[in-house]
């Protein structure tokens, strides 16, 4: 026989047998991409408890951002909750009603909206800390300012207390 006529039967066959093959794919993929789902929604709904029982570590998040994630997990239970019950009133044999790269798209699509909130950084406490020394070197400079205006009151005794300072001052650049 000609090439030809192998390439034809060739196509053929797997016009018939592809079909078959992405059934079977799916059908044993798909619980994979349902259990990873399901572990996301169960990670961001331990979080939302866990702020609502207002931890430490939640402290720093906009309530309205929890109740996005929130609403979020809660629509994508909906929606996997509605697609298992629908894949499986199907027969095996059927295509699926669901696929597993819609699944894994949902799964995307929870990810990156959810995430960025639940792993937002506590800046805020960082801060305070840093400013707290600063506001606790304040006084000492608040304290050599009145030094400084005594100075200025008496212009003999004093002309010799800020040589003195600038004296202070070159060794600890010096061992700087």
């Amino acid at each position: 026989q000609p090439k030809q006529v192998y390439i034809d039967k060739l196509a053929e066959l797997k016009k018939l047998g592809q079909p078959i093959q992405e059934r079977y794919t799916e059908a044993e993929e798909r619980p994979k991409a349902f259990e990873e789902m399901g572990k996301q929604i169960q990670q961001y709904m331990k979080f939302v408890e866990a702020f609502k029982m207002k931890e430490e570590q939640y402290d720093h998040l906009d309530e309205a951002d929890v109740n996005k994630v929130d609403k979020l997990t809660s629509e994508v239970m909906m929606w996997m909750n509605s697609a298992m019950n629908q894949q499986s009133k199907q027969s095996l044999t059927v295509d699926p009603s669901v696929k597993v790269k819609d699944i894994q798209a949902k799964t995307r699509e929870l990810f990156s909206a959810c995430n960025p909130i639940v792993t937002k950084p506590k800046p805020k406490v960082e801060l305070p800390k840093e400013d707290t020394p600063a506001e606790q070197n304040g006084p000492v400079n608040g304290q050599e300012k009145p030094q400084e205006e005594t100075a200025d009151k008496g212009t003999t005794d004093n002309t010799g207390n800020p040589t003195s300072e600038t004296t202070e001052n070159k060794p600890e650049m010096d061992l700087d």
